[in-house]
């Protein structure tokens, strides 16, 4: 498992950002523009994973024109959907900042 980098410049509750000047959005670290898709672990409800496995699962095997052969299929455009509509919320419409590596777990109480 990951641990945060805790730099104080440039880090917001244990994410780790470009701690250049503002204005500037680098990510630090290396960059992740070379592998087209990235494995990751996160936790979903119970239930909303038996249903989106079922839908994958479904649509895979009897309706291929829906374009859905994997979970992947239906969970990228879901988060992509949603962050989008974060950013819009959130950041003028615009990408929020770049980061290396979040801190795992959910956050603190404030």
């Amino acid at each position: 498992m990951l641990e945060p980098d805790l730099v104080p410049d440039g880090s917001v509750d244990g994410i780790t950002a470009s701690p250049n000047a503002p204005g500037v959005d680098e990510p630090t670290g290396q960059s992740t523009q070379s592998r087209r898709r990235v494995q990751r672990t996160i936790n979903f409800d119970r239930s909303v994973l038996e249903r989106a496995r079922a839908a994958a699962t479904y649509l895979a095997s009897y309706e291929p024109q829906a374009g859905v052969r994997s979970l992947a299929d239906i969970v990228n455009p879901a988060v992509l959907a949603y962050v989008t509509e974060l950013e819009e919320l959130y950041n003028s419409g615009q990408p929020f900042r770049p980061v290396l590596r979040m801190p795992s777990g959910r956050p603190a109480n404030r």
